[in-house]
């Protein structure tokens, strides 16, 4: 379910005088309509979306999924005009590193593998500030909120769920096997274990003013 569900989301995009722009894809599992969105379908990897013409740009858990994430995140920068504002929010699954007990680490290690290995970056949040502020961003801040659920919560039914569609690729994979996952599984049904999964982090930053780019664009030719 992380999977499908994740690759569906479009990347919205806000524009001028209130118009929004939706952009993914797939647009076959949109159905909102509104005079006020323009949906359109496209790959955000390919190039930006009307180059310098958006106040604000935001993507939610897409670019885990994106093969180049530094190119997609570099299309939704350039989709932005001076003093623009980029919003990003992507999981990071670093509370699962420490998840107890032992044999529950064990089964998220195995997780992050495959993930990886199906070319999903379940770390990506951590990298966000880092990624915007190479591209020249400013005034870059952000933050990370990690769900604290228990066995038999929506969280973990969600978690069965998810690990019930994937098990067949898990298991073939052989990082994890049917013992590893039917005692995560047990887990999850059990209202006594607490447990932490994914940071959903929320970073944003905004282009430098027109005047900034200006003057950076002639000490380049300068120093040239």
């Amino acid at each position: 379910m992380w999977q499908r569900l994740n690759f569906r989301l479009a990347r919205p995009h806000v524009a001028p005088g209130g118009q929004a722009v939706a952009f993914d894809l797939d647009l076959s599992l949109v159905d909102v309509r509104a005079a006020c969105l323009d949906l359109r379908k496209g790959d955000i990897v390919a190039g930006p979306v009307n180059p310098g013409s958006f106040d604000l740009v935001t993507a939610r858990a897409v670019l885990h999924h994106v093969a180049d994430a530094e190119a997609a995140i570099a299309n939704l920068v350039a989709s932005l005009r001076p003093r623009g504002a980029l919003l990003l929010i992507e999981p990071d699954f670093l509370p699962v590193s420490i998840a107890e007990p032992p044999e529950v680490r064990a089964f998220w290690d195995g997780w992050v593998e495959w993930s990886r290995e199906r070319g999903i970056d379940y770390q990506i949040g951590r990298t966000l500030a880092p990624r915007l502020a190479a591209l020249g961003l400013e005034q870059i801040s952000g933050t990370a909120e990690t769900a604290i659920y228990n066995g038999g919560s929506g969280w973990a039914d969600y978690c069965i769920q998810t690990i019930t569609e994937l098990r067949g690729d898990l298991v073939s994979f052989g990082k994890l096997n049917d013992p590893l996952v039917e005692m995560f599984l047990g887990y999850c049904a059990g209202p006594t274990w607490w447990t932490q999964t994914i940071a959903f982090t929320a970073v944003h930053g905004c282009t430098p003013a027109a005047e900034q780019t200006a003057s950076a664009n002639r000490s380049a030719r300068f120093r040239i």
